[in-house]
């Protein structure tokens, strides 16, 4: 027979939200730096429900001070760069049929993250003088960043199998990228 006589079967949604509830779960534990990306499922359906859940969010969270289309390029942007990455290092190393598990892991542990960021810093006390910093809100983001880029470090590291130091030094080029390019579009 040939194909067209047999189309190819589409997924079962039930079985793909499982997945994904499966995913999320294993999201938050690499936040907690308790998993790897091997523990998620292969699949790309997770991925895209990651990422319109990431959207979601972001529209929930930063709606009223950010415009849609800012909060859908913003996430393309960072998806975009953990993609180029995973996709070279995996190439190099051999490795390709790992790129949906870490592609999902680097993204959902982004979606975790700016939750908890987004909720805690919110939850901050303004700054008494609107034109000056607030010390406690800078100490909070740091102490965010760092915890960001160790999970996405550890990810690289499981992912990748390599060394912690150059797992983090590829996290850190990542957030630079991000930045440089955050900087320089908005």
């Amino acid at each position: 027979m040939s194909d067209l006589e047999n189309p190819p079967q589409a997924p079962n949604p039930g079985i793909i939200f499982q997945q994904w509830l499966f995913s999320l779960k294993h999201y938050v534990r690499m936040c907690l730096f308790t998993s790897s990306p091997a523990n998620l499922p292969y699949s790309p359906y997770t991925i895209l429900l990651t990422l319109i859940t990431y959207v979601g969010v972001g529209q929930f969270l930063l709606g009223e001070r950010r415009e849609f289309t800012s909060i859908v390029a913003q996430i393309g942007i960072e998806v975009c760069i953990l993609y180029i990455i995973s996709f070279l290092v995996l190439k190099l190393l051999k490795k390709p049929k790992r790129l949906t598990q870490t592609l999902s892991a680097l993204i959902g542990v982004s979606l975790c993250v700016s939750i908890v960021s987004l909720l805690i810093t919110s939850a901050l006390p303004p700054a008494e003088d609107p034109e000056q910093i607030n010390p406690m809100a800078l100490q909070v983001n740091l102490l965010l960043l760092f915890w960001n880029l160790s999970v996405i470090s550890l990810i690289f590291k499981r992912a990748f199998e390599i060394r912690t130091i150059l797992a983090a030094i590829i996290a850190f080029n990542y957030f630079l990228i991000y930045e440089f390019l955050l900087l320089n579009i908005f």
